[in-house]
């Protein structure tokens, strides 16, 4: 089924293979687009219109109205998920492995091609090794590596620094607090929350931990990072996405206009009345 592609400006024109790779976080299978030329991944968002909407162009058709963007995304995270599900050996407690000879036919529900290929972007494994792991050499041809748990966290904090926070975003904190440090804090809480989306349930608790137990912070109380709402869409009475229609504006704006003494009076009289059934008498059934 073709599908409508948004893509940054870096990438229109290069060549993107789609890839299956588990989530970072949630270990399901997901789509990611890599331009393997440029050893850059994109993640795919797909906002589905139910069937609602179709595109057209100058000469062509395509009836699924569905649109998958393509964003940026720190392969980095991809490559943590991945080594902490092939190094983990217990609890805090990590294997050394060669990296390069992985049984990839052994994962359950993993795409080996898929990894194969996003294994095989050289300067991002170095990077991903250098930053995440601990290197043992075992002979003149073989290297092998395991996690170092203090590299990781490391390069978890440098991710929630505050200097990262989004500018579009910076007047919400600064608004709610005049003491700089505290506006500081509150924005590496927000960046460790959002980071939060693309690690296990492992890294994230070693991580919320670090900043002070942020884990309690209820969803109503973040700026941005879990608090945004699905995306959704009105029947195809509207035809505009996100317009509601006149019939919903109305009753969303209607309001109950105060009641005359007359229509009291009335509504009180009509509480006291007996139905008319009560008048007549209930025919006893008997024996015939």
């Amino acid at each position: 089924m073709a599908t409508v592609l948004a893509v940054p400006k870096e990438q229109q024109g290069q060549k993107l293979e789609q890839l299956r790779l588990p989530h970072p976080r949630t270990g399901n299978l997901s789509s990611y687009y890599a331009d393997l030329q440029n050893e850059a991944v994109l993640e795919a968002a797909t906002v589905d219109m139910d069937g609602k909407r179709s595109w057209l162009g100058n000469d062509w058709v395509i009836g699924d109205g569905s649109i998958s963007i393509l964003t940026p995304i720190d392969p980095l995270f991809l490559y943590l998920g991945l080594l902490t599900k092939i190094s983990k050996a217990g609890d805090d407690e990590w294997k050394y492995m060669d990296i390069n000879v992985l049984q990839l036919e052994t994962y359950d529900q993993m795409d080996a091609f898929s990894i194969k290929r996003f294994f095989s972007m050289a300067n991002l494994q170095t990077r991903a090794l250098n930053e995440f792991c601990e290197t043992k050499q075992i002979s003149e041809e073989m290297n092998v590596v395991k996690i170092d748990s203090a590299k990781v966290m490391s390069w978890l904090k440098r991710k929630c620094s505050a200097d990262r926070f989004p500018k579009s975003m910076e007047n919400i904190i600064s608004g709610k607090a005049d003491d700089v440090e505290l506006v500081k804090q509150a924005k590496s809480r927000e960046m460790a929350l959002l980071v939060s989306e693309y690690l296990s349930a492992y890294w994230t608790s070693r991580l919320f931990k670090d900043f002070g137990g942020i884990a309690n912070v209820q969803e109503a109380d973040q700026v941005f990072s879990k608090g945004v709402n699905a995306v959704k869409f009105d029947s195809p009475d509207s035809y505009t996405m996100g317009v509601p229609t006149p019939q919903a504006l109305a009753l969303a704006n209607k309001v109950d206009k105060p009641k005359t003494a007359k229509e009291k009076q009335l509504e009180k009289a009509a509480k006291k009345s007996k139905p008319i059934t009560s008048f007549f008498q209930k025919k006893s059934s008997g024996p015939k």
